[in-house]
């Protein structure tokens, strides 16, 4: 061997073990800081978790997985109403906080980047009636995904995918979406892969690494497409201006600049879109009627007040007439609540005000947040919170004004309340007056309660409530077991 190998390798050596004490050195000096010099540093929680994302992976990705919201829930009986969870992230558990950090009007607040992602009516009544005349059991679920995706896909585009003609209704993309959401926590803690995976791989290996992460670019693709024919059509001035108004034929005709026009910037809108137009809504659906079945004095005392407007079956009732209907509307907003649709804390900062907090002082640009499922679940607020009890929306009128945070709050509320209420609304009221239905093989703890923070707040892995069939039967014919299954209908028109 010769010297000028030895030399090689020692210097091949020597600069190895300099790059791993430089590595190991500058994460240690970031640690210190964090806890020690840190705006945050001052603030109480444990050390760890100032320190380092790894303490917040610990409880969302392994050994646990998706239980973080429950570890904070912890942290606030032990350190109080404002602790440090992470080393960028205070987390405050305070309802009468609510509107200082989810404020509107003139005080600025901006998204925390963490924060990852009547004619249909009649016709899902129909679907409805026809599994009746089969004898199939439905997955409300899927069948409310199947509506609120040809919604929000009509909004969108000006034309509906028909998923209510789809015989497994929408269970390909609210399966798909459920275990994307579960990767949400891995995409925040390693972005960098997230982004990777989806974006830079072939899509036919994604699709075989994750069919869920294969939607992503999947849907772009098809959005993009959709997108650029509508495009083109503007630019020859051959998009129908005298069809139905979407969304994005509006975007196209505004006065935006023209690069935020571009396909490839509006399918990655569109994408979020209609996964937040389809998601969030079916799930708040298909609780709803969930809890209407398991708590049959509810159900009977809607259908009393309902009596009262819709005499028959096929009779026609219109938002305000139904958002006018005391128990009724409480009804929606106490299902919304034990939804959890968005269980997740929701990160805002004030780019320009410091925020006071009792005696703590917040700086300017620190991400603050409260906590949906914690919100919704305080027993301070709601007393045994987790019953199905519309009255109590009655008796303390206030309760919505300064504690629902059921579609956000401030500046920052979701686009999409009036779109999502009327599905709400109208689809409860259309299948209770229609419908006698049974629940099926269900467990509530089991298929119901979230027991995962994913943003969107998840019942149990063992949930047989996501698309498990009967292997005896075919698809035609197969019943979905678990949760958000009915049988026994019986159509009120018959």
């Amino acid at each position: 061997m010769g010297l000028l190998t030895l030399l090689q390798r020692a210097s091949l050596s020597h600069l190895l073990a300099f790059g791993t004490t430089a590595f190991i050195a500058y994460w240690i000096s970031v640690y210190i800081y964090r806890v020690t010099l840190h705006p945050l540093a001052k603030f109480p929680g444990p050390k760890l978790a100032g320190a380092t994302f790894w303490y917040e992976s610990y409880y969302d990705l392994f050994p646990h997985k998706l239980r973080f919201l429950w570890k904070i829930e912890d942290l606030h009986n032990q350190y109080g109403p404002i602790v440090r969870i992470n080393p960028l992230h205070i987390h405050i558990r305070d309802p009468e906080y609510l509107d200082d950090i989810y404020a509107s009007g003139r005080r600025k607040r901006n998204r925390d980047e963490w924060f990852f992602v009547p004619p249909r009516l009649v016709r899902w009544d129909d679907r409805i009636a026809e599994a009746r005349k089969t004898g199939e059991n439905v997955n409300l679920l899927f069948a409310a995904g199947a509506l609120t995706m040809d919604v929000i896909s009509a909004y969108a585009f000006g034309k509906d995918w028909n998923k209510l003609g789809e015989p497994d209704w929408a269970e390909e993309e609210l399966e798909g979406y459920a275990k994307m959401a579960q990767m949400g926590p891995f995409a925040r803690q390693f972005p960098w892969v997230a982004k990777a995976v989806i974006m830079l791989l072939p899509p036919k290996l994604v699709t075989k690494l994750s069919p869920a992460a294969a939607l992503v670019p999947r849907n772009r693709a098809l959005f993009k497409d959709m997108i650029q024919t509508a495009v083109e059509e503007e630019q020859n001035g051959q998009l129908d201006k005298s069809a139905s108004r979407s969304i994005f034929q509006d975007i196209l005709q505004s006065n935006l600049p023209p690069s935020d026009k571009t396909p490839a910037r509006l399918s990655a809108e569109a994408g979020l879109l209609v996964m937040a137009g389809t998601e969030t809504t079916a799930r708040s659906l298909a609780v709803i009627l969930f809890l209407l079945l398991d708590t049959p004095h509810v159900l009977d005392r809607v259908r009393k007040e309902l009596a009262q407007h819709m005499p028959r079956p096929d009779s026609r009732i219109s938002l305000a007439e139904l958002e006018a209907i005391p128990y009724f509307s409480a009804m929606i907003t106490e299902g919304v609540r034990l939804s959890h649709v968005v269980s997740s804390r929701m990160p805002r900062y004030a780019p320009e005000e410091e925020l006071k907090y009792k005696d703590w002082t917040i700086p300017a640009g620190t991400s603050v947040m409260q906590s949906h499922y914690l919100l919704h679940t305080d027993p301070t607020i709601f007393p045994e919170p987790y019953t199905f009890e519309p009255q109590r929306w009655i008796d303390n009128p206030s309760l919505r004004a300064n504690y629902f945070l059921g579609f956000g709050r401030g500046t920052r509320v979701c686009l999409g309340i009036n779109l999502a209420n009327a599905e709400l609304y109208l689809t409860v009221a259309y299948i209770c007056a229609r419908f006698d239905m049974e629940l099926f093989e269900t467990e509530r703890g089991r298929d119901v309660d979230v027991v995962m923070d994913s943003v969107i707040g998840q019942p149990s892995l063992e949930s047989k409530g996501i698309g498990s069939r009967s292997q005896e039967t075919d698809s035609r014919t197969s019943k979905l077991r678990g949760c958000w299954i009915v049988q026994g209908f019986d159509d009120r028109y018959h």
